[in-house]
C-alpha cells in the first residue's frame, strides 16, 4: 500500500523545511533508518531517515524546494505486491537499440590502445575546457557547498570538485563565478533582488524572532567582572586545550555551585534544572548557531574540549542533527576570537542567564605588595533574567568562576565524570 512521506518537524520552532539532496531516486528499495535526503531547517542541515520500508514510487519535491512541515514530499510502496512492481519498473528490459549501444561500447573497451591517443589528448586540454554538466542530482555536493551554489545561482555541473572523490565542497563553490550560469536580475523577472550569498534568510528569521521576543518579555540586567588569565594560559599550552574550554569547564563548576543559575522560565516561574547543558554560540557563514554541551557537570576538562571542537566542525559543514541544538541550560557567547573587549549578550528564552566572554588584553594591574606590572585580563559579562536572580545571585555566580579561572589547578585535577583519553 502506499506509504505518504512527509516533511518531518525536526524542532520545535521548524515551520518549513528546504530539500537540499534527496539520497534516494524512484524505484529504490529503502530500508527503515536509511537516510534518503538532506533537509535544511530553521537551525540546521539535517538527515533525514526513513520510518518504514519500501519502494520510491514518486519524489514529489525537487530538490531546492522549501515547503511547510507535513506536506507530502514522496510516496513509497510497502513491502509486498506493490513494491515488486515498483521494483520491476526501476528495472526495465533493455531495448534493441541499447542492446547495440552496450555492444558498440564492449567494442571499444576491448581496444584500449586505440582509444590511449584519444584519452591523453583529452587531458592536454582539460585545464583549458570547460568539463560538461552532469545532472545535478548525480554529483556529490556538500550540503553547505549546495546552499551556496543555489544563493550564488550556480549550475553545479559546471564545478570541478576539489574534496574526496570529486565531491563539491564549500570552496570549489566560492571560487566559481556566476557568470558561468548567470540568474535572471531582477529587473527582468519583476522579483525581489535576492540577499547576497552568506547568512541563511531562514537563521536570521528565527533568530531575530527569538531575540526580539527576549529583549520585550525578559527584564535584562548586567554584571561584569575582571577575571586574570595568567595560570589559564600557562596551563592551556600543557594540557592543549583553549582558553574557551576551560571557560565552558569552569562555567560548568560554578553552575552545580550555583544550581540556581541553572534554571528555565516555565509557565510563568523558575524551575531548576538537575542536568547542566550549555549551548555555545558558533558563527558560521550561514548563521548562527548554538549546539549544546550536554551533561557538562559531569564531564572533564579535557571530554569538554573534544565536544566542544567535534560540535564547532559539524557546525560550520552543517552536519548538526536535531539533538545537537536541543535542551541547553546556559549560554556561552564568546567573542574574544573577534578582538572584543566586552559585551553584553541577550539571553536565549527560556533560560536565566548567557555569559558573554571578551578577548584576553594584557593591562596594568597592581599586586598584592602595590607594585605594578602587567597581566592578561579577561571580562565576562553576566546578562541574567531579573524574574529568576538578583544582583547577589549574578555577584555570587561570577565570583564563583572567576576563581576556577584564577587557580585553574582545580578545573584539571577534579575528577569530574570520567576521563576518556
Amino acid at each position: 500500500m502506499p506509504i505518504e512521506i512527509t516533511m518531518p518537524k525536526l524542532s520545535d520552532t521548524m515551520e518549513e523545511g528546504t530539500i537540499l539532496q534527496w539520497r534516494i531516486k524512484e524505484g529504490d528499495r529503502v530500508k527503515k533508518g536509511q537516510v534518503i535526503a538532506e533537509v535544511e531547517t530553521d537551525k540546521a542541515a539535517m538527515e533525514m531517515e526513513a520510518f518504514e520500508d519500501g519502494v520510491v514510487r514518486t519524489l514529489k519535491v525537487e530538490e531546492g524546494a522549501t515547503v511547510p512541515v507535513g506536506t507530502v514530499i514522496a510516496v513509497f510502496d510497502g513491502e509486498g505486491g506493490v513494491a515488486v512492481a515498483a521494483e520491476e519498473v526501476s528495472k526495465p528490459e533493455k531495448k534493441p537499440e541499447k542492446q547495440a549501444a552496450e555492444k558498440i561500447k564492449q567494442k571499444d573497451e576491448a581496444k584500449p590502445e586505440a582509444r590511449e591517443p584519444e584519452a591523453k589528448e583529452e587531458a592536454a586540454g582539460e585545464e583549458q575546457r570547460e568539463p560538461p554538466a552532469p545532472p545535478a542530482r548525480g554529483i556529490s555536493v556538500s550540503p553547505v557547498a549546495r546552499r551556496l551554489a543555489r544563493e550564488k545561482g550556480l549550475d553545479l555541473g559546471r564545478i570541478r570538485g576539489t574534496g574526496p572523490g570529486g565531491r563539491i565542497v564549500l570552496v570549489d563553490v566560492e571560487r566559481a563565478t556566476p557568470e558561468k550560469a548567470p540568474a535572471p536580475t531582477s529587473a527582468e523577472t519583476g522579483a525581489k533582488p535576492e540577499r547576497p550569498a552568506g547568512k541563511s534568510v531562514k537563521i536570521r528569521r528565527i533568530v531575530a524572532r527569538k531575540m526580539l521576543e527576549s529583549w520585550q518579555n525578559i527584564p535584562h540586567f548586567f554584571v561584569t567582572v575582571a577575571v586574570d588569565m595568567t595560570d589559564v594560559i600557562r596551563f592551556r599550552k600543557d594540557l592543549e586545550v583553549s582558553i574557551n574550554d576551560f571557560i565552558v569547564a569552569a562555567t560548568a563548576r560554578s553552575l552545580h555551585e550555583h544550581p540556581w543559575v541553572n534554571s528555565l522560565w516555565i509557565d510563568g516561574e523558575a524551575v531548576e534544572q538537575e542536568t547542566i547543558n550549555i549551548a555555545m554560540a558558533v558563527a558560521t557563514e550561514r548563521g548562527l548557531y548554538n549546539p549544546v554541551i550536554h551533561d557538562c557537570g559531569n564531564l572533564s576538562l579535557k571530554e569538554i574540549s573534544r565536544r566542544t571542537r567535534d560540535l564547532a566542525d559539524k557546525a560550520h559543514i552543517g552536519k548538526l542533527v536535531h539533538a545537537d541544538l536541543e535542551g541547553g541550560t546556559f549560554t556561552i557567547s564568546n567573542m574574544g576570537m573577534l578582538g572584543v573587549e566586552s559585551f553584553s549578550a541577550i539571553i536565549t528564552p527560556p533560560q536565566a542567564a548567557v555569559l558573554a566572554v571578551g578577548t584576553v588584553k594584557g593591562e596594568v594591574v597592581v599586586d598584592d605588595q602595590g607594585e605594578p606590572g602587567i597581566a592578561p585580563i579577561l571580562r565576562l559579562t553576566l546578562s541574567a533574567d531579573h524574574r529568576t536572580l538578583d544582583g547577589a545571585d549574578a555577584a555570587e555566580f561570577l565570583g564563583t568562576l572567576k576563581s576556577y579561572l584564577e587557580a585553574p589547578v582545580t578545573l584539571v585535577t577534579c575528577n569530574y565524570g570520567r576521563e576518556k583519553e
